[in-house]
């Protein structure tokens, strides 16, 4: 469809199917590790937040070389589905942390420092996933030279990495150029 092998696995229903099974086995491996229902559910939201944030927030680029670079500057959510916003896909992707959220909440009784986690880790998720989040990047970090951030040569730089390439070269430079003139 957006021609990108990267994200193009990401539009069926057998991956909704894939991502719901994966974080309830995860819930599974953590509640037969020992821990009560509160921490299982705290905890699978915060190995949920903490991997989703990596994968799809802050992992740039496409390992599809047939793309020649056009996604080297995006991330796997601003990928997605071409970048329109709230499509179905989207939509799931917010869901899954607001559901693991509120559920982590309610399963601790809403205990203020399960709360707290629960919540933090909701709002970095959910943040990072809002239309208006698209291809920002606050303060600057995880951004790309060029892209995300201007490269901007002012003159006396570009007319001093000319004189410094041309010595080295041996071709002509600005300054060679003024002296054969005279």
């Amino acid at each position: 469809m957006y021609n990108n092998k990267n994200i193009d696995w990401m539009s069926g229903r057998f991956t909704f199917i894939c991502y719901i099974f994966f974080c309830f086995l995860t819930w599974g491996i953590f509640h037969l590790a020992g821990h009560d229902p509160k921490t299982c559910w705290t905890s699978l939201n915060v190995f949920h937040g903490v991997v989703t944030f990596i994968f799809f927030h802050w992992i740039k680029g496409s390992p599809d070389d047939s793309n020649q670079g056009d996604y080297n500057h995006l991330t796997l959510f601003e990928q997605i589905d071409g970048g329109i916003p709230w499509t179905i896909t989207k939509k799931f992707l917010m869901l899954a942390p607001t559901v693991l959220a509120w559920s982590a909440c309610h399963f601790s009784d809403y205990e203020p420092n399960s709360c707290v986690t629960n919540i933090g880790i909701f709002l970095i998720c959910i943040i990072a996933k809002i239309p208006e989040m698209h291809r920002v990047r606050i303060f600057g970090i995880n951004s790309s030279l060029g892209v995300d951030i201007p490269i901007e040569i002012t003159r006396s730089q570009s007319f001093n990495s000319r004189k410094s390439v041309g010595k080295s070269t041996g071709k002509r430079t600005a300054s060679n150029s003024r002296k054969s003139k005279k």
